[in-house]
């Protein structure tokens, strides 16, 4: 018998019924896997740094922003609350911030109306914008928000927000004489540019 393969009958080096030995090198999926992997590794890698590098900017910038920003709260009774003036040795904003008109009046047509006037004092040493927010509440229940604002004012300026109560439309339109209307202040913010 001759060691030749015949036609038709596999490897003419390996005889009949053997399985070739595995191929030397890197398997197609490896290679893929290695292709595809490594790249997406080093991307999420990259990626993480990036967002740690913006997180921490963002920190910093806040923590930029705040040293221009005032923030203090009234407690119910009316009184500063536990974190007001909460900057060592700054002077408390609440006072700087009063409701000085909170009534039912008519207005124009006889359309009942909320006289609400936010007063505003910069008892600052430089320009501040205010935020004063705060609630309505009609015989104890809170029925609307107070949200107004004195911009741009300079140290010792007062202006007075006469437009504030115009959130409050329906607590004007529904009450009646013996309700008692109050307005307060919860929170006064401060912010200079």
């Amino acid at each position: 018998m001759s060691t030749q393969s015949q036609p038709g009958h596999g490897n003419p080096h390996q005889p009949d019924g053997q399985i070739p030995p595995p191929k030397q090198g890197m398997s197609t999926r490896l290679k893929v896997a290695l292709g595809c992997g490594v790249p997406t590794l080093l991307g999420l890698i990259l990626l993480g740094g990036c967002a740690a590098l913006f997180s921490k900017a963002a920190d910093d910038v806040s923590k930029d922003l705040d040293k221009n920003h005032d923030s203090a709260v009234v407690s119910p009774g009316g009184a500063a609350g536990a974190d007001a003036g909460s900057k060592g040795g700054e002077a408390d904003i609440t006072h700087d911030v009063k409701v000085t008109s909170c009534k039912v009046r008519a207005g124009e047509f006889g359309i009942k109306e909320l006289d609400l006037r936010i007063e505003y004092v910069n008892s600052g040493d430089r320009r501040f914008t205010y935020l004063a927010e705060g609630e309505i509440t009609v015989n104890g229940e809170k029925k609307s928000d107070i949200i107004s604002t004195g911009q741009n004012l300079a140290p010792g300026q007062k202006y007075t927000d006469d437009k504030a109560g115009g959130l409050a439309f329906d607590v004007a339109k529904s009450a009646k004489s013996a309700d008692k209307i109050e307005c307060k202040i919860i929170k006064v913010s401060r912010s200079s540019y």
